[in-house]
């Protein structure tokens, strides 16, 4: 077969053979540009419209990682003690001024139970958010029943200590 190709290429003229060469060539080069050289370029414009959304998601990551570390050393290891915990909730419901609203506030194992009675829904919302950013304890349990006047709750609350880690 091989010696067939040989024997007809040498029976064409030599212009022909320049102009099936060039052909060739042609068609060599395409298929080396479509093959290599297009995706490359294509993924490499690509990349250069995500970059940015990637590095603002890396800068967010790394800000949020920061903010890890700063609240994991904010809470220091004695507080996690349930006591500790309660007595911080029950200066942080002083400082909120939900003080005369607080009916019960007991101290169960790892779980705190806090009872309210007539309260503000958006001042005891706002001071729960606070109150487990400042502690990272867990609601295990809630109960909001709304009161006759508007705005106004009785809640019972059980929140539940941050867990331990081993280390």
């Amino acid at each position: 077969m091989l010696e067939r190709a040989l024997q007809y290429w040498r029976s064409i003229a030599p212009r022909e053979r320049r102009l099936v060469g060039l052909a060739a060539l042609v068609l060599l080069l395409a298929v080396f540009y479509l093959g290599l050289i297009e995706p490359a370029w294509q993924g490499r414009q690509a990349l250069q419209r995500e970059l940015p959304t990637l590095r603002q998601q890396y800068a967010q990551m790394v800000a949020l990682g920061a903010e890890v570390r700063q609240l994991a050393a904010a809470v220091p290891t004695g507080t996690n003690r349930p006591q500790a915990l309660r007595d911080s909730l029950a200066q942080s419901v002083r400082s909120a001024g939900l003080e005369p609203a607080l009916q019960k506030i007991e101290l169960n194992g790892e779980l705190i139970e806090l009872r309210f009675k007539a309260v503000g829904y958006a001042q005891w919302l706002a001071w729960m958010e606070g109150a487990l950013r400042e502690t990272r304890m867990r609601v295990a349990d809630v109960s909001v029943v709304r009161e006759a006047d508007a705005g106004v709750v009785t809640v019972r609350l059980v929140l539940e200590a941050p867990r331990r880690e081993a280390g």
